[in-house]
């Protein structure tokens, strides 16, 4: 194995370690986005009660801790939702950077087989023209 291809190999890898880290964030991205809009879902609802519903979690203040609990959990889920997204953004550019890399090498290699077919094709070009000159003698 040439020390270009072992190059390549180690490129790719590292691009795919990559990708594997920024698709757990991609997750718990996606798992925070879905509890906001849950907890949008539950909001919505509680507001669409009866009236005559409402009376008695009102009477006792339930409405005010729910409402209270409701906008703790907002708040905590967006923190944490923002925590994640500069993390993705972080690795967003680790990813650009590595994918940067493996096509470089990747290019590299491309480079140098395109050279070798063209060695050869001038070799055999060269070899044919001197049997071309034999001949003619």
């Amino acid at each position: 194995m040439s020390d270009l291809q072992q190059m390549a190999d180690i490129t790719q890898a590292l691009y795919r370690a990559e990708q594997a880290k920024l698709q757990g964030l991609l997750k718990r991205e996606g798992d925070l986005r879905r509890a906001l809009a849950d907890l949008d879902e539950r909001r919505r609802t509680a507001a669409n009660l009866p009236a005559d519903e409402l009376d008695s979690v009102r009477a006792i203040g339930a409405d005010l801790a729910w409402q209270g609990w409701v906008q703790r959990s907002r708040s905590a889920l967006n923190m944490e939702l923002a925590q994640v997204l500069v993390k993705k953004a972080q690795r967003m550019g680790r990813l650009r950077h590595a994918f940067g890399r493996a096509e470089a090498v990747a290019q590299l290699g491309r480079d140098e087989k395109t050279a070798r077919h063209k060695s050869v094709q001038d070799r055999e070009a060269r070899a044919v023209v001197e049997l071309i000159v034999l001949k003619g003698r």
